[in-house]
């Protein structure tokens, strides 16, 4: 299925993250969502906030700052970027897509299609590991995982026409050394892949077709899978316990019913 909001204007960085997970804990097959958000900071798992962006200016600007469930470092969300997702369930066992457990392989898994279309869209990229697509240019799409026993989800950004001098000022982490346990970005370089949205997400649901075997649906999200975002959105994303707040000081880093 290819999942699409019943809103093609939404752009709320929380409401799309608690919709994220809500779809990550309702799937069962092959799921592909292609979306977007307004301009935001999207923070990894086992983050601090202060550590990885202006936490002040963002907060000045109404810039969101946004805990994801799943691992990696900070991101840029807004203008001139796509947000894709791949949710594989345990069940899925295709030729070029199905369910692996290590995050490295999950990562060369769903690298695949996106790796395609790209090619086919004339777009020169390969992975860099662990989990960075890159081009000649920098790096244009970056990748997080969440995986359990039932399932993964895999997704990414795709930078497209971004302004790449406000994507660094965004995302350019502190200096200052952390304890390990706590994930820190990395400042590389960016580039934009200079595609057009429709035009990446129609070769994306085609080579995804194509390369599985399965014949793709559009779909919205359904009133249960709604229902487990809303509720996510009031009890987590819209905290800033959740987005700014010390990961291992709070228990429900994961996703949870």
């Amino acid at each position: 299925m290819v999942s699409r909001p019943k809103d093609g204007s939404h752009l709320d960085a929380f409401a799309n993250f608690a919709l994220e997970e809500a779809l990550y804990l309702e799937n069962e097959g092959l799921l592909l969502r292609v979306w977007e958000n307004e301009e935001s900071v999207i923070i990894g798992r086992a983050q601090l906030a202060e550590f990885e962006t202006d936490v002040a200016y963002c907060e000045e600007n109404r810039i969101p700052i946004v805990r994801r469930f799943t691992a990696g470092g900070a991101v840029y969300n807004g203008p001139g970027n796509i947000n894709w997702s791949l949710f594989v369930s345990r069940a899925v066992h295709t030729p070029s897509l199905r369910y692996v457990s290590d995050p490295r392989a999950v990562f060369r898994v769903a690298s695949v299609p996106l790796l395609s279309a790209l090619s086919s869209l004339d777009v020169k990229a390969h992975l860099e590991p662990p989990n960075s697509i890159v081009t000649s240019a920098g790096k244009v799409s970056g990748m997080a995982a969440y995986v359990s026993r039932d399932g993964f989800l895999c997704h990414g950004t795709l930078l497209t026409s971004a302004d790449l001098q406000r994507v660094k000022s965004l995302t350019t982490p502190s200096p200052q050394p952390l304890e390990r346990r706590y994930t820190r970005s990395r400042d590389v370089k960016t580039a934009n892949s200079k595609l057009d949205s429709d035009s990446f997400i129609h070769t994306l649901v085609t080579t995804i077709g194509d390369e599985t075997g399965l014949k793709l649906e559009y779909t919205e999200p359904t009133e249960g899978e709604e229902s487990t975002a809303r509720r996510l959105l009031r009890e987590k994303y819209s905290k800033d316990a959740w987005n700014l707040g010390d990961p291992f000081a709070d228990a429900g880093r994961g996703p949870g019913r």
